[in-house]
C-alpha cells in the first residue's frame, strides 16, 4: 500500500472516533511520556502507591455495569493505539497505568496485575507482564497475560471500601 494511501486510512479511521476518544488519544500520548519516565526514575515502591490498593497475589474480578465495562474496553483500545505511536517505549506497565487512571477518573472499579514468568533463556531469564480487568474482560494487557503467575494485584480503593464495610462482596 502506497504511503499516502496509508496515511489517508489513517487520518479517516482517526476522523471517525467519536470526540472522547479524540480527546483521550490527545491526552494519552503525553501522559505515557511520564508514565515512562517515572517507571525509570522512581522507585518502585514510590510508584505503586498510585496503583491501587495492594492485595493478594490473587486472579480477582470486580462487579461492573455494561456501560463501565463497554467504556473501559473503548479506554483500554485507545491506550493501546497512543502507545503505538509514542517514539518511547509504551509497553504492558505504561499502558495499563494510563488505563488504571482514566478509569479511576470514570470510577470504573479495576483491577490491575502484575505478572512473571521464567523463560529459561540465559539473556533473559525472567518476563513481567502488566494488564487490567475490568469484571471478567481484560481491557489493558491481554495478550498473553494468562502465561504469566501473578505477582502482585492492585484494587481499586472502592473496592477494598466495600469489602471491608460488610457490604456484598464485589470480588469473585
Amino acid at each position: 500500500m502506497p504511503l499516502f494511501q496509508h496515511f489517508t486510512r489513517k487520518v479517516i479511521v482517526a476522523w471517525r472516533l467519536p470526540l472522547r476518544e479524540k480527546v483521550w488519544f490527545l491526552l494519552f500520548f503525553p501522559y505515557s511520556g511520564i508514565i515512562r519516565a517515572s517507571i525509570l526514575m522512581l522507585p518502585f515502591q514510590w510508584l505503586s502507591r498510585s496503583y491501587g490498593q495492594a492485595y493478594d497475589n490473587q486472579q480477582l474480578s470486580s462487579l461492573v455495569t455494561v456501560q463501565q465495562l463497554h467504556r473501559a474496553w473503548r479506554i483500554g483500545k485507545i491506550a493501546e493505539l497512543a502507545a503505538r505511536y509514542t517514539p518511547w517505549q509504551s509497553k504492558c506497565l505504561v499502558q495499563a497505568l494510563m488505563v488504571r487512571t482514566f478509569l479511576g477518573f470514570y470510577r470504573i472499579p479495576y483491577v490491575l496485575h502484575l505478572g512473571a514468568t521464567m523463560t529459561g533463556d540465559d539473556q533473559e531469564p525472567m518476563k513481567a507482564h502488566a494488564w487490567v480487568k475490568v469484571g471478567r474482560w481484560v481491557v489493558s494487557g491481554g495478550e498473553g497475560h494468562r502465561a504469566f503467575a501473578i505477582v502482585r494485584t492492585y484494587l481499586t480503593p472502592s473496592i477494598v471500601k466495600n469489602r471491608n464495610s460488610q457490604a456484598p462482596t464485589q470480588l469473585f
